[in-house]
């Protein structure tokens, strides 16, 4: 069947889902740095921030098993906006718990944007990978760029109202409004993909029965979950990053704040320029040398930052961990959507994987890490990165033939 993407309006499209990708970078990033401001404001035991913190993981598992099924059913731009109004939703929530001081209801919300979560990642990454698909070259680990980007820009955002005094209340409504506005002007950009995509979707299932109910199904097919595998693994090693190793530089080597977020920015700017740059190298080696390549450099400088005995050997081994962690998600996802049956159901499985790995993963690090060194615990997903590297050749020598 010929995939009509390619009459799809490059420019308009593209920008549109570099928008989406690095809009939920910012809005995850922009609140979850308030983290503290939150917990003053309700006065959060540790225990009940650990609560509040897997409360967004149920809300991601839920989700994963309805996600796929929604973009197959509803197709993926009413999927977006459905998590539109999830996410609004769960940010009027997080700002009234603050308001009235109900810990139910801050957990209510956390649930709620967990979900949204899983629900958004899943139409995006199908869009972005039928784009790649459009243009005929490898393209997705730009739109992953454009969610570090994003996670930096928020980051800085939220910081800068903290430290202006501007509390979590009018913020956290604040990103209500924008998230409206963005996630519109991305629905009408991505529109004319979005709705092909669909039509290949009914097309597909009305001329080929397998890809009935393959939403469900290929969760039980051995390239989807070696696929996970990679996905899984690489998200897990991102959000460990991102959530611990500010607070583990500060902690092993008495640093003051600011030098644990030189540690943090040397991953994420490694991480960025690589997703700008990797597309021609992916093109080049091919997708399996470059996953085994990127996972042995993500084992190596998470091991030098594990055993670094100076900040800048740690430092040094942070960049090198981020540059070996920003490749690998966009070139799982760009395989599981190479199925020309089962593609989009295999994208929204693998989506939801990194979904559950970026918020499972961090907490279970930290419980470790209360019980041997931060380093240490954070080194422990090296056996999940070696586990993906010793997969992915399977993983893509099992792709169906067009």
């Amino acid at each position: 069947m010929r995939d009509s993407t390619v009459r799809t309006p490059f420019s308009s499209v593209r920008i549109g889902i570099l928008l989406a990708y690095f809009f939920n970078g910012l809005a995850l990033s922009s609140w979850m740095v308030r983290l503290p401001g939150i917990r003053e404001g309700l006065d959060l035991s540790v225990s009940e921030v650990s609560l509040f913190l897997s409360a967004g993981a149920i809300g991601t598992l839920v989700m994963v098993t309805f996600a796929g099924a929604a973009v197959m059913r509803f197709g993926p731009l009413l999927t977006y906006q459905m998590a539109t109004g999830a996410f609004v939703l769960a940010y009027l929530l997080l700002g009234l718990s603050m308001e009235v001081g109900g810990l139910p209801i801050l957990l209510l919300a956390n649930v709620l944007h967990g979900a949204a979560f899983a629900l958004t990642n899943v139409p995006q990454s199908i869009l972005a990978a039928a784009n790649e698909r459009s243009v005929g070259r490898t393209i997705l680990p730009q739109f992953h760029a454009g969610y570090s980007i994003g996670s930096a820009v928020g980051a800085a955002t939220g910081g800068a109202a903290a430290a202006l005094g501007v509390t979590v209340l009018p913020q956290l409504f604040a990103l209500a409004v924008v998230a409206v506005i963005i996630r519109q002007l991305v629905a009408r950009l991505v529109r004319p993909l979005a709705l092909e995509v669909q039509q290949n979707h009914v097309a597909a299932a009305q001329a080929l029965p397998i890809a009935k109910g393959a939403s469900l199904r290929v969760w039980g097919e051995s390239q989807t979950l070696l696929l996970g595998v990679i996905v899984f693994a690489a998200a897990l090693s991102e959000g460990t990053a991102n959530n611990w190793a500010a607070l583990s530089v500060v902690d092993a080597f008495s640093a003051p704040e600011s030098e644990g977020a030189i540690a943090l920015t040397a991953f994420l700017i490694a991480q960025t320029v690589v997703r700008l740059i990797g597309g021609p190298a992916i093109d080049r080696l091919g997708r399996l040398t470059m996953l085994r390549l990127s996972g042995a450099v993500s084992i190596l400088g998470l091991g030098i930052f594990a055993l670094a005995p100076s900040l800048p050997l740690a430092i040094c081994g942070m960049a090198l961990w981020g540059a070996g962690s920003a490749l690998n998600v966009p070139i799982g996802i760009a395989l599981a959507a190479a199925d020309p049956l089962r593609g989009p159901a295999k994208v929204a499985a693998v989506t939801s994987l990194s979904s559950i790995a970026n918020i499972v993963g961090p907490p279970a690090v930290g419980a470790l890490g209360e019980r041997i060194d931060i380093r240490l615990a954070m080194a422990s997903i090296i056996a999940v990165i070696a586990a993906a590297v010793s997969v992915s050749g399977r993983a893509v020598r099992s792709l169906p033939r067009p």
